[in-house]
């Protein structure tokens, strides 16, 4: 069976809409990206034809046609077309290869302008400095955030596969050189507010048109997303909405660390580049938590419609969203309590669900909480 889903993407060729197209045989499925209303019949046919052979799909078709009656393999992809820049990742797992279940990224990096590929140096002012400084902080957040989630850590060299959105850029790791502890091929996330010091935000440039400088700088025009991120009860690039039930997500994304206890409940961490230092909220009424559902979504990491966690001021964000509905103060009790640092917490609500930015004593954003209305 052969299913086809739109997805609308971003700014840029105004009817450009990337199609899902799947095929499933037994416990197998691969699912794949296809562009249309590019404009341009032979630039879509060279488009389509670049997805399909850089991601390997013919590869993996023959391949789940050899695991019909015994065996999966599965390929789920991301992606956007946004300023003309289309950007695709596709990640294929179970028996790839062989009987022994590993996992491959593939991608797809195209400027629709003329349909070249398009190199993640591009988005940098200098690149060979920048090749240099990603380096070393990608070795910082390995030794950090992600030691005690991978068995494979060589952060370098940078892989060649990346993705990229308006949320940030994600390198695409081989399994023998980044791999978590489920053996899925790694990745790493950067929101742009971490390497902004790197970026070429000239107008006009590939990071201008995907339009980082919205992401990266809270204005006026910012308002309505943060509103609207918050009315949706999910923050952007974070595929997880509050009240999604939660043992579906741990059994695609697997656990990176035992679930922390908080005042109010678990925070779970769950593996995958996306998820560096992002937390799932849920109850903790027994031991199992099965029956949990996301109650919260916490971001200690990256920028969203112009709050830039670890920047923004708190004054900022009052002067454009108003004074907050609530504000408490956080004590060092109160921090201890919910593994956070001590300041304080203002609360705004749109639609059935609660924004909440915390911002240390320095009065800087240190965390996003999105929540259930209370």
């Amino acid at each position: 069976m052969l299913v086809v889903i739109l997805f609308m993407t971003g700014s840029g060729l105004a009817d450009a809409v990337l199609e899902e197209k799947t095929l499933a045989l037994g416990e197998s499925r691969i699912a794949w990206p296809q562009a249309a209303g590019l404009g341009n019949a032979e630039l879509e046919e060279r488009v389509n034809r670049t997805i399909v052979e850089e991601g390997r799909i013919t590869d993996w078709l023959a391949r789940m046609s050899q695991l019909i009656s015994d065996g999966w393999i599965r390929t789920d992809w991301q992606g956007t077309i946004t300023g003309n820049l289309l950007s695709v990742s596709l990640l294929t797992e179970g028996m790839v290869e062989t009987r022994r279940e590993s996992s491959v990224w593939t991608a797809v990096n195209l400027d629709l302008t003329d349909g070249a590929p398009f190199s993640w140096r591009q988005l940098f002012r200098d690149p060979q400095e920048a090749e240099t400084a990603l380096a070393a902080r990608l070795e910082e957040i390995a030794a950090s955030d992600l030691s005690a989630m991978l068995l494979s850590s060589a952060v370098t060299p940078l892989p060649e596969l990346f993705r990229m959105d308006r949320e940030g850029l994600t390198f695409l790791y081989p399994a023998d050189q980044l791999c978590t502890l489920h053996d899925r091929a790694g990745d790493i996330h950067l929101a742009w507010c971490e390497i902004r010091d790197l970026l070429n935000l000239d107008e006009g440039a590939p990071a201008d048109r995907l339009g980082v400088p919205e992401e990266i700088s809270l204005t006026e025009a910012g308002v309505s997303r943060i509103r609207t991120m918050t009315e949706n009860g999910c923050l952007p690039g974070i595929p997880v909405k509050v009240g999604d039930p939660l043992s579906p997500l741990v059994e695609k994304w697997h656990l990176a660390t035992d679930p922390d206890v908080y005042e109010g409940g678990r925070l779970f961490s769950l593996e995958g580049g996306c998820f560096r230092r992002i937390f799932l909220m849920t109850d903790y009424l027994s031991e199992d938590w099965d029956q949990s559902i996301v109650q919260g979504i916490r971001a200690d990491r990256g920028n969203y419609a112009g709050l830039c966690i670890g920047e923004t001021k708190a004054s900022a964000w009052r002067d454009l969203l108003g004074e907050p509905d609530a504000s408490l103060l956080i004590d060092e009790d109160k921090a201890e309590l919910n593994r956070t640092e001590p300041g304080s917490c203002d609360y705004y609500s749109w639609g059935s669900y609660q924004l909440r930015l915390q911002c240390n004593k320095e009065e800087t954003l240190i965390s996003i909480l999105l929540t259930e209305l209370e």
